[in-house]
This record gives structure tokens, sequence and C-alpha cells, in this order.
């Protein structure tokens, strides 16, 4: 019996030790609820990560308007004083 009681010990260690994959089984609930952490954690910083994008395309823009609205004023002003300039002749 001492070799019938060892076989059984080793069975009993190999059961406890490979999970389970049964739907109801704890590893599956577990397997799923860190795919569903992991899942969110990804959606949270591709939230995220777009966000910061926005924000720097946002000031991007608003660089490029003031940009160009100096630009024009500057365009604008030599033209107005430049006429009124040749006129007075």
């Amino acid at each position: 019996m001492g070799v019938f009681d060892k076989l059984r010990r080793v069975g009993n260690y190999v059961r406890r030790g490979w999970p389970s994959m049964s739907p109801d089984s704890y590893f599956q609930y577990k397997k799923g609820r860190e795919r569903q952490r992991k899942q969110t954690e990804q959606a949270r910083k591709d939230a995220d990560r777009s966000a910061e994008l926005e924000h720097k395309e946002a000031q991007r823009v608003r660089g490029y308007e003031k940009r160009y609205t100096a630009e024009r004023k500057a365009e604008e002003a030599p033209q107005d004083d430049t006429s009124e300039r040749e006129s007075p002749r």
C-alpha cells in the first residue's frame, strides 16, 4: 500500500497545481479579471495619450493663428503707410 499512497499523493499534488479550465473555476475568473484590468488600463492610457495629442494640436493651431495674424498685420501696415505717403504728392 505504500506505493499506492505515494501515487495518490503525487496525483493530488499535480491536480492542485494544474489550473482548472472549467468556465466556473476561480482560475478562469481570475484570468478574466486580469484581462479586464489590463484592457481598462490600456484604454485609460489611450485616452490620456489622445487627450495630450489633441492639446498639443490645439496649441500648435493657436500658435499658427497668432503668427499668421501678426504676419498679416505686418504685411498690411506697410502697404497702408505707403499708399498714404504717395497720395499727398
